[in-house]
């Protein structure tokens, strides 16, 4: 075998090593983003479900109730506004929307920030919500 053969042969297996290993850190980066997305997407339904679940809890007590509800600073490191308009809250993380149904008619549109505390009353048999 000659040295220039060799020489070749050597550069051909680094190439193809190097190949590999772009292919490797490109799945691996791929995959990390998706975890990140779906820790996201988990968070952001998670926070949908609890506010959902403390203004229907809301609505089937007696009147006269009253419940501070803190909002989380941040998720998974990014801010975020949730909005309640009529039987809707929604959860807004970036350019994701997360949405659920109430059982009950929120009169007029809330807009709250990442961090904030909500007070939720009932009286004269109506749900409604404020900044605390």
């Amino acid at each position: 075998m000659k040295k220039s053969q060799a020489a070749i042969e050597f550069v051909i297996f680094v190439g193809v090593a190097v190949l590999v290993l772009m292919a490797y850190f490109w799945i691996s980066n791929n995959y990390i983003n998706m975890t990140y997305k779906q820790r996201e997407i988990i968070s952001g339904s998670d926070l949908v479900k609890e506010l959902k679940n403390e203004i229907n809890l809301a609505a089937r007590v007696e009147n006269n109730y009253n419940r501070h509800f803190k909002l989380p600073l941040s998720i998974n490191g990014l801010d975020y506004s949730v909005s309640v308009n009529g039987r809707e809250v929604a959860v807004t993380i970036g350019d994701d929307e997360y949405v659920g149904l109430l059982s009950v008619e929120i009169e007029d549109e809330k807009k709250f920030n990442s961090g904030e505390t909500i007070l939720i009353t009932k009286s004269e048999d109506k749900v409604s919500l404020t900044k605390a």
